[in-house]
């Protein structure tokens, strides 16, 4: 296990330990619950993973007056959370990294019905993340989930059977040597809960089926099985690890479990979906036009450019049938292309929307100061933030998100470029396009049909499903190629996103005749160039003279990266020019 997941949690074990013992006598703990946080259909929620609540969703928690609780809260890798509980004024520290853990401990109050706890941070508790805390006499746990049957007997929603997931294994009082067996398949609940009806070892009062699963919601120590499970658990569910009293190596193999958990992957009930099982979906189109930037500045002396950007997450079209939900600067993909000269003073306008999960930023590698900007714009749901910074140095510079995790915002489309002009402004061309370069980490396999969901583990082991100019799938093909006409020059601002893959951008049929190499636009440039590497957080500009018509596809040329998503067309009109290029086209050349 990686240190850094452990240090944290011993760390708050010792802590809670040392104040457990103030005054020299220990106060031990009677409960304890563990939730993470996960994003559930755009949703952050908290989600139980200890005893009694696993799997459950903002979980209602039990306990009597007087006894001593512990929450602990582990993030799940979606922003900065903390658990706080207003009726006894305490709340954990705030989790701001993924694997990162905090608890608190309390007594509760001498009071019969119901306590909140909540999430503080931003405004995740008015979007959903906040539960309850049932106090009773017995602090008998309270139903967590509602349990529907249908007619022919199948439980459809089961899950507070999964007390301790798969694997789980419990002693059940008062029957010598029988095992409560939990796991996630009760494709056979019905005939299992008819069984224990009709066994000696049953002492309840159900006298149906039904009865039956609606009282194991109560007790859902019911299902007997004379040994414990075996073998490797389904794909995406959570190994029972868990006891009533959790020790340090229980909460470092939650903390482990988690740090590899694609979002939205570990729930209620587990289904292994396919491309034929998922209907298709549409989103909206994030794709920015490779033709919406502004003009060249000209001949000006230096002035102050406000530049406003918002940050919104928008359900978009990744592929055909195939959505995803993006961070964005603006609503598109690559963010606006910004335009300013050496001397210029930007004033930067930062506004988080409403809508948003997130608290969002911007880091400008055109500006010289900590974070280029992040750390003046952490900014929380439908709040602005401001700062300026003076453009002293020339060139063309990529802006990103710079909210940890930063490579998960990158990922989700969080980028953009900035052109710094050099005094007098750029020599003059007839066309000019911008074109970035981004991966996308989906839960679901390339081309899987519906609604995908971010794979953190995909994005921490750089194994991205899809590969992008403009944020969707051949956007710079069959929905906004560039145009041009023969006898032009073109000019290429092209950036690298990322977060992880270097670019060996390459327009095939074309040569660059001037390439402006890791966008250093005061220095003389390379020519007459065929491939040029932008590696991610960089940029190029590069021109060329178009002589014959035609499509000229842009690609990075790890071509691979083709049968991923990843190609534009250049479409230049015009007349032949067979002096240069000559010939009659063959079929299926994709030209």
């Amino acid at each position: 296990m990686k240190a850094y997941l452990k240090f944290p949690v011993l760390l708050i074990l010792l802590g809670m330990i040392i104040s457990a013992c103030a005054g020299g006598s220990f106060q031990p703990v009677d409960k304890e619950y563990v939730l993470t946080t996960d994003l559930r259909d755009g949703n952050l929620i908290y989600l139980g993973v200890s005893d009694e609540i696993n799997g459950v969703e903002n979980p209602t928690l039990s306990a009597a007056p007087g006894e001593r609780v512990t929450i602990t809260l582990i993030n799940g890798g979606m922003g900065h959370h903390d658990v706080t509980l207003p009726e006894v004024k305490v709340s954990t520290d705030v989790v701001t990294e993924k694997g990162q853990s905090a608890s608190v401990t309390f007594t509760v109050p001498d009071l019969h019905g119901e306590m909140e706890y909540y999430d503080s941070v931003a405004n995740h508790a008015e979007i959903g993340m906040r539960g309850k805390i049932v106090v009773t006499d017995t602090g008998q746990d309270m139903p967590v989930i509602t349990t529907s049957v249908e007619s022919n007997g199948d439980p459809a929603v089961l899950a507070a059977f999964q007390k301790g997931a798969c694997g789980s294994c419990h002693n059940i009082a008062g029957i010598p040597n029988a095992k409560g067996v939990l796991g996630p398949d009760l494709s056979d609940a019905s005939n299992l809960a008819q069984a224990h009806l009709d066994s000696s070892a049953y002492t309840g009062s159900a006298d149906s089926v039904e009865a039956y699963l609606e009282e194991s919601i109560l007790q859902p120590d019911l299902f007997l099985a004379e040994s414990c499970p075996t073998g490797p658990c389904p794909a995406g569910v959570m190994p029972a690890t868990l006891s009533n009293t959790l020790t340090t190596d229980e909460i470092n193999s939650i903390v482990t479990y988690l740090s590899g958990l694609p979002d939205g992957a570990y729930g209620e009930t587990v289904t292994v979906s396919t491309s034929e099982d998922k209907e298709p979906t549409t989103g909206v189109d994030v794709v920015r036009d490779p033709a919406d930037l502004p003009g060249p500045i000209g001949d000006r002396e230096p002035t102050t450019v406000r530049i406003d950007l918002e940050t919104i997450e928008v359900e978009g079209q990744l592929a055909d049938g195939t959505t995803y939900t993006y961070w964005t600067f603006n609503g598109q993909v690559p963010g606006p292309f910004y335009r300013v000269r050496v001397g210029d003073t930007i004033e930067v306008h930062l506004k988080n929307s409403s809508s948003s999960v997130m608290n969002h930023s911007v880091d400008f590698h055109a500006v010289t100061g900590p974070g280029g900007g992040a750390v003046m714009t952490q900014t929380k749901p439908g709040e602005e933030t401001v700062f300026t910074a003076k453009a002293i140095n020339v060139g063309l510079f990529v802006y990103h998100c710079a909210t940890p995790m930063v490579a998960d915002h990158i990922a989700n489309g969080m980028y953009g470029l900035i052109l710094v002009e050099p005094e007098g402004g750029l020599a003059p061309v007839d066309r000019e396009f911008y074109v970035m370069q981004g991966e996308l980490y989906t839960a679901g396999a390339f081309g899987e049909h519906g609604h995908q969901p971010s794979d953190t583990t995909k994005l921490l082991n750089e194994d991205p499903e899809y590969f992008v100019f403009n944020g969707a799938v051949n956007a710079l093909v069959d929905q906004k190629p560039l145009k041009a006409n023969v006898g032009e020059s073109v000019r290429i601002f092209f950036g690298v996103g990322g977060p992880n893959f270097t670019s060996s951008f390459h327009v095939i049929g074309e040569i660059f005749d001037r390439v402006y190499d890791q966008a250093s636009l005061t220095g003389a440039p390379l020519t007459d160039v065929q491939t040029t590497l932008v590696p991610p957080g960089g940029a190029t500009m590069v021109e060329f003279n178009l002589e014959v018509p035609g499509n000229y596809v842009l690609v990075d040329h790890a071509l691979s990266r083709l049968q991923r998503g990843l190609a534009g067309y250049l479409v230049v009109e015009g007349d032949a020019n067979p002096d240069i290029f000559n010939g009659t086209p063959s079929e299926g050349s994709g030209h």
